[in-house]
């Protein structure tokens, strides 16, 4: 191989090496640009996260209160709920007592009209006795009137009165 053959092959050889550095640094500013626009989707992302972290803690802090509000309504249920079941309990108690009572008041309520029955029937007994007793009583008084006028005549006939 001769010089000039050689030169000519060092010549390809560098054109292929400046063709090939070209090329790499055609790739470097391709590279270097996407990775400019993956820094800034990544820094755009950073942001998300960022503003997603804030609210996070805002849902968070929301959800801690709404928590406690929760537990504080379930303190007052549960007083509620005590409070009806002594409610039921008391009213419980005042219905049984009441139902006594009426069972009292109704056994009394028989036991008064039992009572008036009677009443009613010693009632009209003595009514028909009184009855009986003006009836009697009275033909007796009339009898006794009878009697009298007899004496009273008997008495004018003979004017000396028996001793």
């Amino acid at each position: 191989m001769t010089n000039a053959q050689r030169l000519d092959h060092v010549e390809d050889e560098l054109e292929t090496v400046k063709r090939l550095l070209v090329s790499t640094a055609s790739y470097a500013e391709s590279a270097n640009r996407r990775l400019d626009e993956l820094t800034i989707k990544q820094d755009r992302t950073q942001s998300h996260l960022d503003e997603l972290t804030i609210k996070q803690d805002r849902t968070q802090s929301h959800l801690d209160q709404l928590g406690a509000r929760v537990d504080q309504i379930g303190e007052k249920v549960d007083q509620v709920s005590d409070q009806v079941d002594s409610f039921i309990t008391h009213t419980q108690r005042l219905f049984t007592k009441a139902g006594s009572e009426i069972e009292e008041t109704k056994a009394r309520t028989e036991r008064l009209e039992a009572l008036m029955l009677k009443l009613d029937r010693n009632f009209e007994e003595q009514k028909s006795q009184f009855q009986e007793f003006q009836l009697t009583t009275g033909a007796a008084l009339e009898r006794i009137d009878r009697v009298l006028d007899y004496l009273l005549r008997q008495q004018g006939a003979n004017p000396n009165p028996p001793s």
